[in-house]
């Protein structure tokens, strides 16, 4: 009798996925101090950032065929720069670079920089760097 029972009383649900709703993401408002006018959130115009990998400078400060040289040697830099440390590997060489400089002025400061905490063998290299795209995109009012 309990099988019974147990059979006909369950009823059929089905799963329809129109029913769902996606709640939509919430982007963050950029705000930048060069932007004088009204307030971000009152404006049509927001200031929006992205990285893009593109052309630039890096300062090459060690090369090494060991790895953990190299890494002993990234963690020594990330305490003394204020910029990014990088490790690229070439085979069979590590080299540990820093920054993610656009115009070459701002790399060569790097490398008298990186000169005077004692890195005299620094010279600057070409590279693929990442740096920070700027464009106005339009936003609704709120």
């Amino acid at each position: 009798m309990l099988i019974v029972t147990t059979l006909f009383c369950q009823t059929k649900e089905e799963f329809d996925s129109s029913r769902l709703k996606d709640i939509p993401p919430k982007w963050p408002q950029i705000n930048h101090s060069f932007i004088k006018h009204k307030p971000a959130y009152l404006d049509s115009s927001v200031l929006y950032t992205a990285l893009k990998k593109m052309d630039g400078f890096r300062v090459q400060v060690f090369a090494t065929r060991f790895s953990h040289s190299a890494d002993s040697m990234k963690a020594v830099l990330e305490e003394r720069v204020n910029d990014d440390v990088f490790i690229v590997f070439d085979a069979p060489v590590y080299k540990i670079r820093v920054g993610n400089f656009v115009s070459r002025n701002k790399a060569e400061n790097m490398k008298i920089s990186l000169v005077k905490h004692g890195y005299d063998t620094a010279w600057i290299v070409r590279s693929k760097v990442f740096a920070r795209k700027y464009q106005l995109i339009e936003t609704r009012k709120h």
